[in-house]
């Protein structure tokens, strides 16, 4: 079972690589076009200025949420949710409820089968939505009544709520010191007006300490010498 996960793996990785480096390619694609047939082109300091802005704003994202979602989503579900965008805010949570439907365990094989299920799944739903309503257009949105359109903005902090307490709730005792812990480094760092980018590598990194701590404790527990 083990080589042949590792086998698909493999595979996985080397499929993925292929389509990440079309994804890269594909996405110069306009702008090449956009120089090719009409020469227009920024000046190369105001691309410096975004990609700067876009250093500033994400960069440390593009370390900390492959790290930390990749025991959720697996090898090929990473692959998939980064290839396809949105992967904190739409992927995580399609991928968590598609592991509890399924009664299967992060982390492992089947867990990574149902991983890709689900994010296959999300895009597919994805797509349908954004391509609905890119027809239809926004008119629909602005139908809406004003206090469901303010609603909007609390979508992220919910989707992310649900998913910390479910997967809390396979671990009460790590979930619950864990949330104590990033409420103590937020307040502190309100308190001394640290770059927040700052505090969502604590907030993690203290996560993973208490739950490497956890598994030494219990090991010991488990196998005293």
């Amino acid at each position: 079972m083990e080589d042949r996960t590792m086998e698909f793996n493999k595979k996985a990785i080397r499929i993925g690589m292929i389509t990440m480096i079309g994804g890269i390619i594909a996405n110069f694609i306009p702008a090449v076009y956009l120089y090719a047939a009409y020469g227009v082109v920024p000046p190369a300091t105001d691309i410096l200025k975004v990609w700067s802005i876009a250093i500033v704003t994400f960069g440390v994202s593009w370390v900390i949420q492959p790290i930390t979602f990749f025991s959720l989503l697996g090898v090929s579900g990473t692959y998939i949710g980064w290839l396809a965008g949105s992967c904190a805010d739409i992927r995580c949570p399609a991928v968590a409820m598609a592991q509890k439907s399924a009664g299967v365990e992060a982390g492992t094989p089947e867990g990574d089968v149902i991983s890709t299920i689900g994010i296959a799944g999300s895009i597919f739903t994805s797509v349908a939505i954004i391509t609905f309503f890119t027809v239809a257009g926004m008119g629909l949105i602005e139908m809406l009544p004003l206090a469901i359109r303010n609603s909007f903005k609390y979508i992220l902090p919910a989707v992310f709520g649900a998913v910390y307490v479910q997967l809390a709730g396979k671990n009460l005792n790590l979930g619950a010191a864990a949330i104590i812990v990033a409420f103590i480094i937020a307040i502190l760092f309100k308190t001394m007006a640290f770059p927040g980018w700052l505090m969502n590598i604590l907030i993690i990194l203290s996560a993973m300490v208490l739950a490497r701590i956890q598994f030494v404790w219990k090991a010991k527990k488990d196998n005293p010498i």
